[in-house]
């Protein structure tokens, strides 16, 4: 890992999960999504104290999932920092065990969902992010809400720079990923819709190369939406169950899933583009012999 400056207060950590860092002052930082785990979180705290001589203060989350804020809960161990976390998806990071269960249903969540990737250590959440700003030691950060993949997700932005989260994957992930992870469709689009507007020079994803040309990303990942959308409704040639359709989807669009992880979050996904076509007045949802049934409108 190595620390890259965007400006003079603010810069970011590459890595799986990429770090956001904000400068308070020449001994103190605020660190932006740290990471899946322990590992993840030592080599932020190394790279933050040798090439920044500086401490972790502060760590702001963008969203509940275990990629991001697994780390939360070793780097508050290792340097006391307090944790800001938005309005609803702190919760998760209070009670991890939410998110595999939300994937299953909302019961009781199978082992094979209780791994490092959908359940992380808990974190603690000093602050609850609300509103449009918050300040760190005098340090204004901007809020963008970018809701959709996850219930709440925001952005932030510093100097100019966004930390845009997963509101927008890198296409190698589009690629690997055809039926990318959303919690709602519905605010997922919004979200994308509302990027032109957001004032700022360059973005830092939470994976991927930080970006400049937000289009050439922006068009990559509305096309995946797309052809989501399209072979959802493709598949659906009479009344069909959410299980039936997802088998269709998933063989047209040659996503890989071998295992429980994989399923349940397909799983979901489908369920939110389902929920977003029928608001769209695409679908009708109907409850006929016992069997929750799509159909074409």
């Amino acid at each position: 890992m190595a620390f890259e400056r965007l400006t003079n207060r603010v810069g970011w950590i590459p890595g799986g999960v990429n770090t956001g860092v904000i400068r308070l002052d020449d001994r103190r930082v605020v660190v932006i999504d740290p990471g899946l785990n322990e590992t993840s979180g030592k080599r932020v705290i190394k790279t933050v104290r040798e090439e920044l001589g500086s401490e972790i203060v502060a760590i702001v989350t963008t969203h509940a999932h275990a990629d991001h804020f697994g780390a939360n809960a070793a780097v508050v161990k290792r340097t006391g920092a307090e944790v800001y976390a938005p309005a609803v998806d702190e919760m998760i990071l209070r009670f991890p065990l939410l998110q595999p269960a939300m994937l299953f249903g909302g019961s009781d969540p199978l082992d094979a969902l209780r791994i490092g990737f959908l359940l992380a250590d808990a974190s603690p959440v000093d602050h609850v992010v609300s509103g449009s700003t918050f300040a760190i030691d005098g340090v204004e950060i901007a809020v963008v809400p970018l809701w959709g993949h996850s219930a709440r997700q925001v952005g932030y932005v510093v100097d100019r720079v966004l930390f845009a989260a997963d509101v927008l994957l890198p296409e190698t992930a589009l690629a690997k990923y055809p039926i990318p992870y959303v919690f709602s469709l519905s605010d997922h689009q919004a979200s994308l819709d509302s990027l032109a507007s957001i004032g700022f020079d360059v973005a830092v994803p939470g994976h991927g190369s930080s970006m400049i040309d937000l289009a050439t990303r922006h068009g990559a990942n509305q096309d995946a939406i797309d052809r989501v959308a399209d072979a959802i409704i493709d598949a659906i040639i009479t009344p069909s169950q959410q299980a039936d359709i997802m088998a269709q989807v998933v063989e047209r669009l040659g996503a890989i899933i071998i295992d429980a992880p994989a399923y349940y979050l397909v799983q979901p996904t489908i369920g939110a583009f389902l929920s977003h076509l029928e608001r769209e007045g695409r679908l009708q949802h109907e409850i006929t012999g016992g069997r929750s049934l799509w159909r074409r409108r």
